[in-house]
């Protein structure tokens, strides 16, 4: 790079930016005397054309016109000042002209009376002109895009859809998370209070293979008046609840089968509990008729009462002939062991009455109008479906009737957990088909009357395959 001096020793140099060279207030008169001989000058013409910017090569500026070039910046112009050729007038070079009304250059060497004087560049060699270009073509007209418009709008739209059902799915699955929680902790409290039993000793005489589709319970209804008196198995139902043909089957085992107790010899069925609990009575229903049972509730005569006092009481069809066995029975033992005057809440007549706790557990009990216990355990399952019926309609008054007077009653074998295991299918049950069965079926048994009394004579094979094709169906 050439010296920044061209060859000048250090005191050479003019500053320019002393005092004396520094436009000062007290210079403003020359400076007016220099615009105002600008103002005196002769019109310009217009301008042929614009200068090109100057180029760089190796390092000095090359200009491609004649047209004079102010350097904004950089070091001095590198010619010999000795031979340096007059500059020529301010308003015309190499027969340009420029508008003099530009501002003035930025580097000046200094300023005297007669205006700015600045070091012109050297004469550059005159560049041939550039050559013509040749007359633009007219590009053609592109071709238009198609539109992709709907395109971004159905991607908006569908981004909107799956926003929106992103936001119902959580929404409907908070809601569900609530409302399970809520289920939960109902049935976890209802469960709690329930009377839980160890279950005693057990000889299963029936397997579960192929079975696991239904799930059964049975429910024992005894005769005991108090928590103490065990009493006898009043009445023995089997709810079971199929999951391949939504079926919710309540299946009666009539008291007065002839059966087989293991180890007690042959008797009523219902003498099984009585000889052995509900341990006995389950060993006893596997062994004869080959159903597997592993969990049961048990019900007395006051939770019984409370489960239909629960529910609002039942609506049920009654002749006069079972209003007046009614009545003897309300007289006779129910109101006593309620502690109600013993001719309390007695019935006038038949038809289609609403009946309380107390008669329509007289109801249920009823043995001498129509075909003796066939009647009796139709009237019982008759009953225990309109219960049901009134559950699947869950009300607040419900539960607190449940919690306070029925559940703590109920003795079940089921843990906990197996017991809520088994809540968490009610809900799916509610829709459940019901059916009713009854053990013996009608051609599969004789009356007979033997040392223990009048029984019934069991074709255990038939009644096997009806609980099959009933119970088990898939």
């Amino acid at each position: 790079m050439p010296n920044r001096y061209n060859g000048k020793d250090h005191d050479e140099i003019r500053n320019t930016d002393d005092e004396d060279t520094m436009l000062l207030p007290d210079d403003l008169n020359d400076y007016r005397e220099y615009q105002q001989r600008r103002q005196e000058l002769p019109p310009l013409r217009k301008k042929v054309n614009t200068p090109p910017r100057p180029q760089q090569k190796n390092g000095e500026r090359v200009y491609t016109s004649n047209a004079p070039q102010f350097p904004q910046s950089g070091p001095p112009p590198q010619f010999p000042h000795s031979s340096a050729p007059p500059p020529p007038p301010m308003h015309q070079q190499q027969g340009q002209y420029y508008d003099y009304n530009q501002q003035p250059p930025q580097n000046y060497s200094g300023y005297n009376n007669s205006g700015y004087t600045q070091t012109p560049p050297p004469a550059a060699p005159t560049a041939p002109p550039p050559p013509q270009r040749p007359a633009a073509q007219k590009k053609p007209a592109p071709t238009p895009e198609p539109e992709y418009k709907p395109k971004k709008k159905k991607r908006k739209h569908k981004s909107l859809v799956r926003k929106i059902i992103g936001r119902i799915i959580k929404s409907l699955l908070a809601i569900f998370l609530v409302l399970f929680g809520i289920y939960s902790c109902t049935s976890l409290s209802l469960i709690s209070k329930m009377n839980h039993v160890e279950t005693g000793n057990r000889t299963h005489y029936a397997d579960n293979v192929g079975r696991g589709h239904v799930r059964s319970v049975l429910v024992i209804g005894t005769d005991g008046r108090t928590n103490d008196d065990r009493g006898r198995s009043d009445s023995m139902i089997l709810v079971s609840l199929n999951s391949k043909t939504n079926e919710l089957i309540m299946t009666s085992f009539m008291r007065d089968c002839y059966v087989e107790i293991p180890d007690n010899g042959w008797n009523k069925l219902n003498a099984a509990y009585a000889f052995g609990g509900p341990e006995l009575l389950m060993d006893t229903i596997e062994y004869n008729f080959d159903v597997r049972i592993d969990d049961y509730v048990t019900i007395d005569f006051a939770s019984f009462v409370s489960v239909v006092e629960s529910v609002g009481g039942i609506d049920i069809e009654v002749s006069d002939e079972e209003a007046e066995e009614i009545n003897v029975i309300l007289i006779s033992e129910v109101n006593e062991l309620m502690g109600d005057d013993r001719m309390s809440d007695l019935l006038e007549h038949g038809g289609k009455l609403h009946l309380n706790g107390k008669q329509a557990l007289s109801y249920s009990r009823i043995r001498k109008v129509g075909n003796s216990d066939f009647e009796r355990t139709s009237r019982q399952r008759r009953v225990m479906s309109l219960i049901i019926a009134k559950m699947k309609s869950f009300r607040p008054t419900m539960f607190k009737n449940l919690a306070s007077d029925v559940i703590p009653d109920v003795s079940t074998n089921m843990s906990t957990f197996n017991a809520y295991l088994l809540s968490l299918r009610l809900p799916f049950a509610a829709r459940y088909k019901m059916k009713q069965i009854q053990i013996p079926a009608e051609n599969t048994f004789y009356g007979e009357d033997v040392d223990v009394g009048n029984v019934l004579r069991v074709d255990f094979d038939q009644n096997m395959d009806v609980i099959q094709n009933e119970v088990f169906a898939k």
